[in-house]
């Protein structure tokens, strides 16, 4: 097997991605011992710790690679982990200890995407082959004599009719034999109707069949039209208690859209689910699932992909219905009144309950800086819309300087929130390995609207004899800009965020033009200047020349370099992917390849008589598990010389 630390899964909603890696996960059980994790969000030593005992399983002498299953998540930060683990475990194996395989549920593939394993929903002639033989096989062994159908053996089927959408309706067509009126009492159509819209926005989510039960007082007698449709196991993590799912996404959504087509419209659905499954006693089991069906977004949307579509099917004002039960539901969990406020502002203009449920958000979790920055944003928007007025109606100004001077004193304090975050992170989830500079940005913003009305404000200041309130807002804003929009051009110069995702254009852009129009100056680009990048310069210029005496000590100044970098820049950047700003290269621009050697996941090179670590990125050392010599190109971040192309010999 290729020797590759991620590879990245992408497919189609519909297509069965999902469940074709985890069909690859059933293939390979037997070379490998097999893992998904349900939610990313699980802090990483945890998860660490549960793939090492995966990998040992209590034996000593029979370990065996762990390839597990992410969907989605910070995995740059479970590498991190995972190396750090290898490191002092001082783990030196002839075999990876794990494989990391992510699954991406994206709306579409763009053919220019970066390479990656892309899933394809058409068998090849093989595979179809083997499917066909095994179909054989099925309704040989199983009839319905014997109580089990081959027929429903839909994701079996799906598969091996090359994800078929007129098998999937031919599966599906209880849904148009049965009557499923919303007006007709049907618990069992209820509670199916459920299981279809999270399964279908949520793959792998699953419920309790005791939950079910409970909702359905004659469990297998009310389901008896649909339960052909689902399938029961007990998964690992479940304490022993069986689960329900559908059995295939495509399966799940097909139900959602029939279902929507006999009048069940999603938000319906979806306040049903939170209503009458969202009990006291499940809540926290199906609690995960509910945040990625709600709150989870693809990175360009602004709202899940269920909210997305409830909004172009049924209107703005259902998504609100949908979003204020959950809020009910999850009274102590603040993404939720995070997002009903973010809802309000960016699809209806109403900034006062904007303000009213960020603001509650706050009093959930005083100490999370993007709440802070959620109630900032409010003010922001809000702004926007008033400033905008103030030339037809003068009076505005006075809520115009308000409005800005309550967004700075928001985003000053989520700047400070994520600072305490980034000090105060061992022990968090995941996600606080994410720098938080939204706050920073968001006061760019703020000051870049004040200054392109600036000519409109300062007419009606004087006119209205506020100038002076006017004057004590601008006066300390050049100082205060210059050092947020150095720090975003420092950021943004030095890194972009992790796998290949980019950073927003307007981000960089609003930093250079905020710190040009209050300083009439422009910001450097590329490599600055400072102590941290003078001795980078010093590095690269000397990396070859370190032959003459006295030696110029390079291994200590890359220690230095280090030393420099983790004390004042390491916590912004712990969860970026830094950028090479210099290369180790011949006079013609041809890179340089540089021998080293492995041990322990770690790179060492040779410079004159001394022996240098250098700095791998934590997307590549899991694929370090081989100790010896390698070959690689050296190029110099903000970090210190890094190792990138690691090839060994064979």
């Amino acid at each position: 097997m290729e020797r590759k630390p991620v590879v990245r899964l992408k497919h189609k909603p519909g297509s069965g991605g999902t469940t074709l890696a985890m069909q690859l996960l059933w293939d390979l059980r037997k070379s490998f011992r097999c893992a998904v994790l349900v939610d990313p969000t699980l802090e990483s030593s945890l998860i660490v710790s549960a793939v090492f005992k995966l990998y040992t399983a209590g034996e000593s002498h029979n370990y065996r690679t762990v390839l597990l299953l992410v969907q989605g998540g910070n995995v740059n930060t479970l590498q991190k982990s995972f190396v750090a683990e290898l490191s002092e475990r001082k783990i030196d194996s002839v075999k990876p200890v794990v494989v990391i395989l992510n699954c991406v549920r994206i709306t579409h593939i763009n053919a220019g995407h970066p390479a990656g394993v892309k899933l394809s929903d058409t068998l090849t002639d093989n595979e179809r082959k083997e499917f066909d033989d095994k179909k054989e096989w099925l309704n040989r062994q199983y009839t319905e004599e014997n109580g089990i159908i081959p027929t429903e053996f839909h994701g079996f089927n799906i598969m091996q009719s090359n994800f078929s959408k007129d098998y999937v309706k031919r599966a599906c067509d209880v849904f148009n034999t049965t009557d499923c009126r919303p007006s007709v009492p049907n618990r069992g159509l209820e509670f199916t109707a459920c299981l279809c819209l999270l399964n279908s926005y949520v793959p792998g989510s699953v419920m309790l069949e005791s939950h079910c039960e409970k909702f359905l007082s004659t469990f297998e007698e009310t389901m008896i039209p649909f339960r052909h449709l689902t399938v029961s196991f007990n998964p690992n993590g479940s304490g022993g208690r069986p689960v329900l799912r559908m059995a295939h996404p495509m399966i799940a959504e097909q139900g959602t859209q029939s279902l929507h087509d006999a009048g069940w419209e999603r938000s319906k659905i979806a306040i049903i689910l939170l209503k009458k499954l969202c009990t006291e006693e499940h809540t926290l089991f199906l609690s995960t699932f509910m945040k990625a069906l709600l709150i989870h977004r693809q990175k360009t949307k602004k709202f899940s992909r269920l909210i997305l579509d409830i909004k172009n099917g049924n209107g703005k004002q259902s998504c609100l219905s949908v979003l204020h039960e959950a809020v009910k539901k999850g009274p102590q969990i603040g993404s939720y009144p995070q997002t009903l406020s973010r809802f309000y502002y960016q699809e209806t203009e109403d900034f006062l309950n904007a303000r009213k449920w960020a603001e509650r958000a706050k009093q959930i979790a005083p100490d999370n800086s993007f709440f802070a920055d959620t109630l900032g944003q409010v003010y922001k928007h809000f702004l926007y819309r008033k400033v905008c007025e103030l030339e037809s109606n003068p009076n505005t100004l006075t809520e115009v300087l308000d409005l800005a001077t309550k967004a700075f004193e928001a985003f000053e304090h989520g700047e400070i929130l994520a600072g305490k975050e980034q000090e105060n992170r061992d022990g968090l989830s995941q996600q606080s390995e994410i720098f938080n500079y939204r706050p920073k940005i968001a006061y760019l913003q703020v000051a870049n609207k004040l200054f392109e009305y600036k000519g409109v404000i300062e007419s009606v200041a004087k006119r209205t004899n506020q100038y002076p309130k006017y004057e004590n807002l601008k006066s300390p804003l050049s100082n205060q800009i210059q050092e947020r929009a150095r720090f975003i051009n420092m950021l943004l110069s030095y890194s972009q965020e992790s796998f290949e995702e980019e950073d927003p254009d307007y981000v960089l852009k609003a930093a250079r033009t905020c710190y040009k129009d209050y300083t009439d100056d422009a910001l450097p680009e590329g490599l600055g200047e400072g102590p941290t990048e003078d001795q980078l310069r010093f590095l690269h210029e000397n990396w070859q020349n370190d032959t003459q005496e006295p030696r110029l000590n390079l291994k200590n100044k890359v220690e230095v370099l280090k030393s420099s970098f983790n004390e004042t820049h390491e916590k912004y950047f712990r969860s970026r992917f830094l950028l090479p700003l210099l290369y180790l290269e011949t006079s013609d621009g041809t890179k340089v390849r540089v021998d080293g050697v492995v041990r322990c996941y770690k790179v060492y090179t040779s410079v004159g008589d001394e022996e240098i670590e250098l700095y791998v990125d934590p997307a590549k050392r899991l694929a370090l598990w081989k100790p010896g010599t390698v070959t690689f190109e050296l190029r110099f971040t903000i970090r210190g010389p890094t190792a990138y192309d690691i090839q060994f010999p064979d």
